[in-house]
């Protein structure tokens, strides 16, 4: 994606929601959980997204709305298809449609479409091995508007181990490749229920990077169950990212997530 700069668009692309990270996951809220749905069942995510880029841009604040369907295709592998409908501030437009879009950028649109595969390798050990793979397809408002004409590729190793009663830590190692670009990312979560009841409400904390030190942010999470069937997730994410100008971005974004199994 060619937005303001190689490195706002990874950013872009990691926490907005994009293919990367776990918009399917059970477990966490921008991580990849272990989890998967069994065979025949079906999970309906939904997610709220607004993210500041720059905290000195505010051209660079957009928002997405993720809906999304995961299905058991067996008890250890699960396929998933999501979308982003999405609201993107003008310093996202490629540079010579800007003045066109300005000052609020263009309406929102539909931005692209996810598929992904998740499999459990073990289920047994001291540690649960599990992979993802990812493929995002842009939309042709996308390429006219954001340049976002490269497909995206991403495949991510899991690593989690449960401790106590439901409590859970879990470590990513992704791979994203998008045309000549490709990058390596990391991240670390760990989760844990605060009510007497361990089914009942949790906490969490999502740490992520990338490997050459030019992005990082905290994510801590609550875990709300409103039925045996719908599970709320909400957090708030902070962080900072290197600029074209090598510059450190102070970097926000909120996220509402709403998961129903059936």
């Amino acid at each position: 994606m060619k937005r303001k700069g190689w490195l706002a668009a990874g950013l872009g692309l990691c926490v907005a929601g994009g293919a990367a990270w776990g918009h399917h996951a059970m477990e966490y809220i921008e991580m990849e959980g272990y989890s998967t749905a069994k065979k025949g069942e079906k999970v309906f995510h939904l997610h709220y997204d607004y993210m500041v880029d720059d905290s000195e841009d505010a051209s660079l604040d957009h928002w997405e709305l993720t809906p999304g369907l995961s299905f058991g295709l067996t008890d250890r592998l699960m396929g998933d298809v999501h979308t982003h409908f999405a609201k993107f501030g003008v310093g996202h437009v490629v540079e010579e449609r800007q003045t066109e879009f300005e000052p609020n950028g263009p309406s929102p649109f539909m931005e692209a479409v996810a598929l992904a595969l998740q499999y459990r390798v073990t289920e047994k050990g001291p540690v649960n091995v599990g992979l993802t793979g990812t493929w995002e397809i842009p939309f042709r408002r996308s390429e006219r508007l954001l340049g976002s004409k490269e497909q995206v590729y991403m495949g991510t190793l899991i690593l989690s181990r449960e401790f106590g009663a439901h409590g859970n830590v879990t470590a990513n190692f992704t791979y994203e490749v998008e045309g000549e670009e490709d990058a390596w990312s990391w991240a670390v979560g760990i989760k844990n229920p605060i009510s007497a009841d361990p089914h009942g409400m949790a906490a969490g904390l999502e740490v992520m990077g990338d490997f050459e030190g030019n992005r990082w942010s905290v994510l801590p999470g609550i875990y709300a169950p409103v039925s045996e069937t719908i599970v709320m997730k909400t957090g708030i994410e902070v962080g900072q990212e290197k600029n074209e100008e090598d510059r450190w971005m102070e970097t926000l974004r909120a996220n509402v997530t709403i998961m129903h199994r059936f």
